[in-house]
């Protein structure tokens, strides 16, 4: 069985009663809640947790968390007197607080830059593992009231990027994983539970993304003043017709891989399987966001490649588990096709079969 320790100031606790541990690439920082006893088997004096002090999170030595203590929760009745302790990775002080720069704004600066700018007041350290796109231009500006991680959740947004922390206090930009599944998850082998959510809620059946071009009376005119792009979701049937207004300035072209972005993102996120497995580990290896799985699962029509878009490590009266929450890569797909030349592009988007329906 797998041996989980929250290290504060130096010192080791265990001993857990429930254990919940998650991380996923829609957060910017992975969180734990932790009850336990107020005396460890190790121990011979209870030390007490403070909220706010450093901390970190091991899974049989591997450090999945690394951040804050931010509650604390004892509790007694005649029977037990327990503990819950809570917290995230240092990242979460990025969801907390505003983003303060100077002027607040940024000129001829590229994602990694102002990101590495607004984090360094909190301690934390940025890296990339993608391309973060070109320099900013129009300038970028922080926005009245808005948190650091709104500030730089806008800004990657434009450039495709997803914000996710390495556990180890750190902010990484990156994007959706790919490359061959690390585990094939088939019903009725190693699946202990499965569920299915395919829904149309925030689909649409046409997107019309509209931007504005920059041009002057002496060249292009006010002709290029409105520009605009479109996709079609052809899965919904109904009138269902959405119009957005892209971020950035940009071409006809741009305009149109945001459209196609829009759906294919809507179309991912709409349909998710949340598969439970047991243990935390698959072939000696923790389970992992932003890896690639293959579901084979008849009850939730799947037999797919699917990213895994969150890990929740779970110990409680029923043991040690797994819940994997899986999506189509699609949903965090960079802004379409990008790099894509015209005929790898029409093979993409036949390979984007919505997973709701067909099985």
């Amino acid at each position: 069985m797998s041996k989980v320790e929250l290290r504060v100031n130096g010192a080791f606790y265990g001993g857990w009663k429930t254990i919940r541990i998650e991380r996923g690439i829609e957060q910017i920082a992975g969180t734990f809640e932790l009850s336990v006893t107020d005396r460890w088997a190790e121990q011979s004096a209870v030390r007490q947790i403070n909220p706010g002090q450093p901390c970190e999170v091991r899974i049989d030595e591997a450090v999945v968390i690394t951040g804050y203590v931010d509650t604390v929760a004892p509790q007694y009745d005649k029977q037990q007197h327990t503990i819950t302790v809570s917290g995230r990775d240092k990242t979460g002080d990025l969801v907390d607080c505003s983003a303060i720069h100077k002027s607040g704004q940024w000129s001829g600066r590229k994602l990694d830059q102002i990101a590495a700018d607004l984090c360094q007041p909190f301690g934390i350290t940025v890296f990339r593992n993608t391309d973060v796109g070109s320099a900013f231009n129009p300038p970028f500006s922080i926005e009245e009231s808005e948190t650091v991680f709104n500030c730089l959740e806008r800004a990657a947004r434009m450039k495709a990027v997803l914000l996710v922390s390495d556990g180890l206090g750190n902010l990484v930009l990156t994007r959706a994983g790919s490359g061959a599944s690390v585990a094939v998850l088939t019903e009725g082998e190693n699946i202990l539970a499965g569920k299915g959510e395919y829904s149309w809620i925030d689909r649409h059946s046409r997107y019309v993304v509209k931007g504005q071009g920059v041009g002057t009376d002496d060249f292009n005119g006010p002709q290029v003043a409105h520009q605009q792009a479109e996709s079609i979701d052809s899965t919904i049937t109904r009138y269902r017709p959405l119009t957005v207004l892209a971020e950035d300035q940009g071409t006809g072209a741009t305009l149109s891989q945001r459209a196609q972005w829009e759906r294919n993102v809507r179309m991912g996120r709409g349909n998710r399987a949340t598969i439970t497995v047991q243990g935390w580990a698959h072939d000696g290896n923790l389970w992992k966001p932003n890896t690639m799985v293959h579901l084979r699962s008849p009850m939730l029509y799947a037999d797919h490649d699917l990213l895994i878009a969150s890990v929740v490590f779970l110990l409680d009266e029923q043991g040690t588990r797994t819940e994997l929450q899986l999506v189509r890569r699609e949903a965090f797909d960079l802004v379409a096709g990008v790099s894509l030349t015209g005929k790898q592009n029409k093979a993409k988007k036949a390979k984007s079969d919505d997973w709701s329906i067909g099985f």
